[in-house]
Parts: C-alpha cells; structure tokens; sequence
C-alpha cells in the first residue's frame, strides 16, 4: 500500500470522470500500481451503479451513499496488480501510461540535470511529463503557481513533505519551495502533470524562468 495515496476527493472525482485528460493519466497511473486506491475506485464505481439502478433520487442522499458504499465494500475482493509496459526499456510503465508511449519515445535532457519526455495528451493544456533522475541529483528548487500531480513509477524521491516511492502520489501546490531529490539506487522516474509552469527560485530562476513559462524547457 501507498505511503503517499491520493486524496479521496481526487479519487472520487477520477471515479466521476470529472477531470481533465492528465490529471485523470496521473490518477490513472497512481491506481494501478496502489491496490488500496485501486479497490477504492472500483467501490466508487459499484457505487454509482448500485444507486443509479436502483433510487436515482437517492444520488443526493449521503445516508443511501454511505449505505451503499459499505454493501459494497463487503462484497469487494483484492484487486490484480497492474501489468507492466511491454515497451522496451519501459517496463516501470503500466497499461494506463504505455498507450501514451511511441517506439520512438526518447529522453531528452534538460539543463544537465535530469531527463525528460514530454507526453502528448491532445485536448488537455497541462504539461505532462516522464522525468529520470539519477541517484543523488535533484530537480532545481522552485515553487507552483498552479497545481502539480506526480506519482513516482521507479525508485523514490524526498523533498521537503517527505520520501516517495513506487505507486506514491503527491500533489503541489502554492508557494512553498521545494527541490526533489532521488534516492540512493535505481534512477528515480515520475510522471508529472502540471497545471501551469513551475517557478524556478534559485540563483538562474530570473533568466530561465522566461524559458520555462514558454514550455521550451
């Protein structure tokens, strides 16, 4: 189980289809490799189904959801494990995020940091992206003016809200900085889904703030 889960309302609202297309990639990713959101969504899912087939009126009615909820609950088994991407080189990678994945992937480095691969998720304005870090190195230091969904595929990160792993879920946001850094062992991969682009704060914030505000790096 998840260190880090996602918090119910993101689940519930994954559950409902209410997000857009890459915040709904993260939470899709961070519930196949989390048994415990995975088993909750899909008692969200039964849910949903049990009160539409039965008293539609009682959708607004918390009583007849919790009561329901916890029918369900009873009767839910341990889900399977997700499967891993079939993709060469990718197999961190489950179902949900290899689709998104072409042969011709490749990482592209950025500012002699870290790695990335930018992923294409037509019709959704956040970026979305797969960055690798290698043990000991960091993102730079900076802070979110929107929100940023990341869940941790391989290795781990620590930053200063604490140590990620495998299947964790973070979500950032505000004016806290911060300045993630891989743990010791396999490179650290993460998917990462942000709103707007992130404020760099260290000492080359000022001349590669433009830069990044332009989805060049």
């Amino acid at each position: 189980m998840s260190r880090h889960p996602a918090p119910e309302e993101l689940l519930l609202d994954y559950a409902a289809g209410a997000l857009s297309d890459g915040p709904a990639l993260a939470l899709a990713v961070h519930v196949a490799l989390d048994p415990a959101s995975r088993r909750t969504v899909d008692q969200l899912y039964a849910v949903g189904g049990a009160l539409i087939e039965g008293e539609p009126e009682a959708l607004l009615d918390d009583a007849a959801f919790e009561q329901a909820f916890a029918r369900v609950g009873k009767a839910m088994v341990e889900p399977r494990a997700a499967a891993a991407s079939g993709h060469p080189g990718f197999g961190w990678a489950p179902p949900p995020l290899a689709c998104h994945l072409r042969p011709d992937s490749n990482w592209r480095r950025i500012l002699g940091k870290f790695e990335e691969i930018r992923l294409d998720v037509p019709g959704d304005a956040h970026r979305v992206s797969l960055l690798r870090l290698e043990p000991g190195r960091g993102l730079p230091e900076h802070k979110h003016t929107g929100y940023e969904y990341t869940v941790c595929l391989q290795g781990g990160y620590t930053d200063e809200t604490g140590s990620y792993s495998v299947g964790d879920f973070a979500v950032g946001l505000g004016s806290e900085r911060h300045e993630p850094i891989a743990d010791p062992g396999e490179p650290c991969i993460a998917l990462v889904v942000a709103e707007k682009p992130i404020v760099l704060t260290g000492p080359w914030g000022r001349w590669l703030n433009p830069l990044v505000s332009r989805g060049i790096i």
